[in-house]
């Protein structure tokens, strides 16, 4: 039986109840005289509900039964963290649809009972897993010392272009407009590729700072954040393509966790750098970009507007963990900062002409920018 615990479990559980509590009592205007015990157990039928708000009470119970799944299983096995799970989630949602009895605008229904229990053992099936996965997932070995600095920087913005413009509306249509995009998952490989490589580089962060031992408890708090966050900040909505991402990442971080730390490093630099490209060079090859150089595209590089500050973030993220990437890999800290502001700049020029550049002036001042933090922060190994 494994014992490792999970610190942010507890943490993560306590969010969790939070958001199922005000989801499911909202707008907590319980009525004066209320039914009692007996009459609000009468009250429960078999409604009938929408596919959406099925799924929703699914995915409402899934982070539940995932977090006491952690709970439970280090200490007592994975029988009775499942069991635990689907028990807690349960009565949890038993109390809540007898509370909801007093609230007019609510209904009762043990349709809506039945599915939160099965979002509990989805999400106990799930925490089993990632138990299961996390003392493989973290590398042998971290780095250490002044490059802590800019690692941190890497994972501010990170979260900044997660959750930009970083404004909390936890308001019940908030909450409901975040999660319908689930309901009818579209994935394309342009969504998939970008966030599956951010959340590689993350991972590469976040383990750089933690040991071994807490690396995949910080990781999840990482993923935590963004997940909620995009839940309850204003106009963000969870992302079929995110979840994805993160599940094809978990068998990647297995796989990689046993190279040797540049290596590792390496092959997410390589991995980040070939979607920049891309990014760069898929409008040339759709014939969207000019053949020639001319003046008047070079005017137009250089008076274009800087992008919003989300999109400024992501930048800043991508050419960070570049330069940083690079240094772990074995590059002197000046020459990954040179290596990363020349590629930059080469992607920008390939945009130049282009109707809808993803590259411009301010990439190269963001690279530059990247470049000198790693050149002065990161030691030389």
């Amino acid at each position: 039986m494994a014992s490792r615990s999970h610190f942010a479990a507890p943490l993560l559980l306590a969010v969790v109840v939070a958001l199922i509590v005000y989801g499911s009592l909202y707008p907590f205007r319980f009525a004066a005289d209320g039914p009692s015990l007996v009459s609000s157990l009468e009250q429960l039928t078999w409604a009938r509900a929408g596919r959406g708000e099925m799924l929703n009470n699914v995915l409402l119970y899934l982070p539940f039964g995932f977090c006491v799944a952690l709970l439970v299983e280090p200490r007592y096995g994975r029988t009775a963290g499942v069991i635990a799970a689907v028990v807690a989630g349960t009565l949890l949602s038993l109390y809540m649809e007898l509370l909801q009895a007093s609230v007019p605008t609510r209904v009762t229904s043990l349709k809506d009972l039945s599915l939160n229990a099965i979002g509990a053992l989805a999400g106990a099936v799930l925490g089993s897993v990632w138990h299961m996965l996390g003392a493989r997932m973290a590398p042998q070995s971290t780095t250490q010392g002044r490059s802590r600095g800019v690692v941190v920087a890497i994972l501010v913005m990170w979260l900044l272009a997660r959750l930009w413009p970083l404004m909390p509306d936890v308001s019940l249509r908030q909450l409901k407009g975040a999660v319908r995009p689930l309901f009818s998952p579209h994935i394309e490989f342009a969504d998939l590729a970008p966030l599956f490589v951010g959340w590689l580089v993350a991972a590469q962060a976040v383990f750089s700072l933690s040991r071994k031992q807490r690396a995949v408890d910080a990781f999840l708090v990482v993923i935590a954040v963004v997940l909620v966050g995009r839940t309850i900040t204003a106009g963000n909505t969870l992302v079929a393509a995110e979840l994805a991402a993160i599940a094809l990442l978990l068998p990647v971080l297995v796989m990689s966790s046993r190279l040797p730390e540049g290596t590792r490093a390496m092959l997410v630099a390589a991995t980040l750098g070939a979607w920049l490209a891309w990014t760069a060079v898929k409008p040339a090859l759709g014939g969207a970009a000019g053949g020639t150089v001319s003046l008047p595209a070079l005017a137009d590089f250089i008076g274009r507007n800087p992008p919003p500050p989300g999109h400024l973030a992501e930048k800043g993220f991508s050419y960070v963990a570049l330069a940083w990437l690079l240094v772990v890999a074995g590059l002197v800290p000046h020459v990954a900062a040179g290596v990363t502001i020349l590629f930059v700049a080469i992607l920008s020029l390939l945009q130049l002409g282009s109707a809808a550049p993803a590259f411009g002036w301010v990439d190269v001042v963001i690279a530059a920018i990247a470049g000198i933090l790693v050149a002065r922060w990161m030691p030389r190994r």
